[in-house]
């Protein structure tokens, strides 16, 4: 079976480490020194050593003939733990071993002196995925280890690690690795496998592995098993979905040119061509974060991970953009990295984005509204707004005449258009209550009381009937006083959206004789009722 890349080139000494000098340096002079802790803790993201300088430490501490703080590599112990026969070596994987069960099993095993070894091992892979109660059995022993116990906890997640554990660790925390050092890596790697590869796609792949020399290896060993004879950047486009770096250039040109047409055109032809949308607008995104950089910075290629060529069309491109807009495009395509996830189809939130990112006017973010009120500010103070403050008082007496008539004319309008709005008895007794904490949060607090004395009894023509019971006649004519009947038709016209009007009644009082005689005329006639005094 053919093996991996990613482990056929694991490192099997310090000096083959990438990107991880500090870390390296400070573990081979503690094993020059002999000052062997009993906890390491490696944290940091995926793809980055961890678990490989876990391995490399474990035989540079056990070897029997160690070079310079390096493994051998050759004798015994080494052979043993490359080989994963040694006793004395034990690595578990937390994920799949998390129950307080296996800890006590792996706590078990450590008061067991090694058999062959200097020093017994344990590397706990993964180590925050532990449960509470597996993290509690493992405290004792690392308060207490044996003299000849090592533990080596990896993990990519630190924050979920308890601080009573993480206080009894050495703790190392191993960085993304720099491109340069990815390609290097890599240049090495397919040298020695015989593979011809064009520069430009050592570059990509480094770039699209995200510090992480694994998983770069593991796009490289991809694009071996696929492509037949030279590897070019073509051919790796097509494969890993991604962009061309000339359709980004484009793309934005065409969007920075305000052309919605051919920058739709131009995402239309991405996309038939295979291109994952969520890759895309992280490309995008990217890219516009370059170009800030170079904006912003007097030295760009301290920041940006790129080619000075690279870097030259990136500052050709951002003389044409302001710094505002291209924070702007950033926000907008973050949105629609976003919305791409949850749409059922992607492809509407990258175009939106596209045609926001086109038309300011389209665009109604925070951004955008105080990118307009800083340029109405300048063309205030360079005095080429012209503002007339001298208004004639006959002017101002006219204008106050004819808002007044307009008023008048709307509330009229208001009127008429109520009595043709179809509202049900149904609709107005469920907004009853909207209506009442409409009037609260307004602070009519004392008129959603008095209106709440009262009750939707009918609707008819779009006038609602709001009755009252005769001992609450007295609410009725408090809200007839002033404006008090007028805030509440604003307010049901805007809870039931529709024009209304009002209508407010006093129930009759009928004594209970009046009532019973009623009934009876209604049941048997009023021809046959005879009413006796």
């Amino acid at each position: 079976m053919r093996i991996a890349l990613y482990r056929k080139w694991r490192p099997q000494n310090f000096d083959e480490v990438v990107g991880q000098e500090p870390i390296v340096k400070t573990l081979k002079n503690q094993i020059k020194a002999g000052h062997i802790s009993h906890a390491y803790l490696f944290s940091g993201t995926r793809g980055t050593g961890k678990t490989s300088t876990a391995r490399i430490f474990a035989k540079a501490i056990n070897c029997l003939n160690p070079i310079d703080g390096n493994p051998c590599n050759e004798c015994e112990i080494c052979s043993g733990i490359n080989k994963g026969t040694l006793l004395d070596f034990i690595e578990i994987d937390a994920a799949s071993n998390n129950r307080v069960e296996n800890a006590r099993d792996l706590i078990d095993t450590v008061s067991i002196p090694p058999s062959k070894a200097k020093y017994k091992v344990y590397i706990i892979d993964e180590v925050h995925m532990l449960s509470t109660h597996a993290f509690n059995a493992l405290l004792k022993t690392l308060e207490e280890p044996p003299e000849y116990a090592v533990f080596i906890l990896a993990t990519t997640d630190p924050q979920k690690v308890p601080v009573t554990i993480l206080s009894r660790c050495q703790r190392f925390n191993f960085k993304r690795i720099k491109k340069d050092e990815i390609k290097e890596r890599l240049k090495l790697i397919v040298n020695e496998i015989g593979v011809e590869i064009e520069e430009n796609v050592l570059d990509l792949i480094a770039s699209n592995s995200d510090g992480a020399l694994r998983d770069a290896l593991s796009l490289l060993d991809q694009l071996v098993s696929t492509v037949s004879g030279k590897i070019d950047y073509e051919s790796v486009i097509s494969i890993l979905g991604l962009t061309s770096k000339e359709n980004i250039f484009k793309l934005v040109d065409l969007i920075i040119e305000k052309d919605i047409q051919n920058s739709l055109k131009l995402v239309d032809k991405i996309i038939l061509e295979g291109k994952d949308i969520n890759n895309f607008i992280e490309e995008i995104i990217a890219h516009l974060r370059n170009l800030l950089m170079v904006k912003v910075s007097k030295n760009p290629s301290e920041i940006i991970d790129a080619s000075i060529d690279y870097i030259k069309e990136l500052k050709n491109q951002a003389g044409r953009i302001s710094s505002e807009e291209i924070m702007r495009g950033i926000n907008i395509f973050i949105e629609a990295e976003n919305d791409a996830k949850t749409f059922m189809q992607p492809r509407i939130a990258l175009e939106m984005a596209v045609i926001k990112f086109c038309r300011i006017e389209y665009d109604t973010s925070l951004e955008v509204i105080l990118n307009r009120l800083n340029r109405l500010e300048e063309a205030i103070k360079s005095g080429n707004v012209n503002i007339n403050v001298n208004l004639r008082e006959e002017h101002k007496k006219e204008t106050k005449q004819i808002l007044k008539v307009e008023e008048a004319a709307k509330q009229e309008a208001k009127e008429e258009a109520a009595l043709t709005v179809d509202v049900t008895l149904d609709e107005a007794r469920i907004a009853w209550q909207d209506v009442l904490n409409y009037l609260k949060v307004n602070k009519r607090m004392s008129l959603a009381s008095l209106l709440n004395l009262g009750d939707v009894t009918s609707v008819k023509n779009g006038e609602i009937t709001i009755t009252f019971e005769g001992k609450y006649a007295f609410s009725k004519k408090k809200i007839e006083e002033g404006d008090n009947k007028k805030f509440i038709i604003e307010a049901f016209s805007k809870v039931l959206r529709k024009p209304v009007r009002i209508r407010l009644e006093v129930k009759e009082e009928k004594n209970d004789i009046e009532e019973a005689i009623k009934k009876t005329k209604e049941i048997f006639g009023e021809d046959i009722v005879e009413v006796v005094e």
